[in-house]
């Protein structure tokens, strides 16, 4: 079983730049010289905009392979950040940050109680007074987690430089005891069908239970828009675009 985070060319076909979130990490962010802490960076779509902006960014991941596209993407653009392989349950960088933004559903590697527990505090010891903590994840779809584990659903065909287009399909088993979906991607050429297989666990966090996670690690909910452009969630939203805070005594 391949991971997603293995190969930064694949990930970056089916993760490609959006400009809406961009602008809104950004701005949350706050710009030139703000200490700003990015978990799960990625390949660096988002450190490279924040570090452009004149912010003063640390950006932590997981994956060697994941720092090294950040690494080389910041170079290609003439900008620096400190890149740190940690991972986000566990870590500690002896500053505190104006911000501390998690995008693009990356919250959703936390799986058990105690992953949060730890990964929030760890947030909350480093968020400096008055600062902010970012992210955004999916609103659970009851249509998605229903499906039957075998039912391959098309997510789409991109261009590769050297492979052509390469089509990627998907399977969802959902576990509602532990709320973990897992994901099977599917990776076809026009000549090689499956040629990789890679799967992602990911947690499902309903509307009512997030403001309760963050409270374990002594954060509260300030805002939450039904999408980047900061309308408010209802019933139709997506996803969740949040804003929080350290919790008041």
């Amino acid at each position: 079983m391949n991971s997603l985070y293995d190969d930064a060319d694949l990930y970056d076909l089916v993760a490609p730049g959006n400009a809406d979130m961009e602008r809104f990490y950004v701005e949350t962010a706050g710009g030139t010289g703000r200490r700003v802490l990015e978990l799960g960076c990625g390949s660096g779509r988002f450190t490279v905009p924040l570090a452009a902006s004149g912010a003063d960014v640390t950006a932590i991941d997981i994956s060697p392979t994941m720092l090294d596209r950040a690494r080389q993407a910041l170079a290609d653009k003439g900008l620096s950040a400190n890149l740190v392989e940690l991972d986000m349950r566990d870590f500690d960088l002896d500053q505190q940050f104006d911000a501390i933004l998690i995008a693009a559903n990356s919250l959703l590697h936390l799986h058990s109680r105690n992953d949060f527990a730890c990964a929030l505090t760890a947030i909350r010891r480093h968020l400096a007074p008055g600062g902010v903590f970012a992210f955004d994840i999916f609103v659970p779809s009851a249509a998605m987690l229903s499906r039957a584990p075998d039912q391959r659903q098309p997510m789409g065909t991109f261009t590769h430089a050297r492979l052509g287009p390469v089509t990627v399909e998907e399977t969802i088993a959902y576990d509602p005891t532990t709320q973990i979906s897992r994901a099977d991607w599917y990776w076809s050429t026009e000549t090689q069908k499956d040629f990789r297989h890679t799967r992602l666990d990911l947690r499902q966090i309903y509307p009512q239970e997030l403001p309760l996670l963050l409270e374990l690690g002594g954060l509260q909910l300030r805002d939450r828009f039904g999408g980047f452009d900061r309308i408010p969630m209802t019933r139709q939203s997506f996803r969740q675009v949040c804003l929080a805070v350290a919790a008041t005594e």
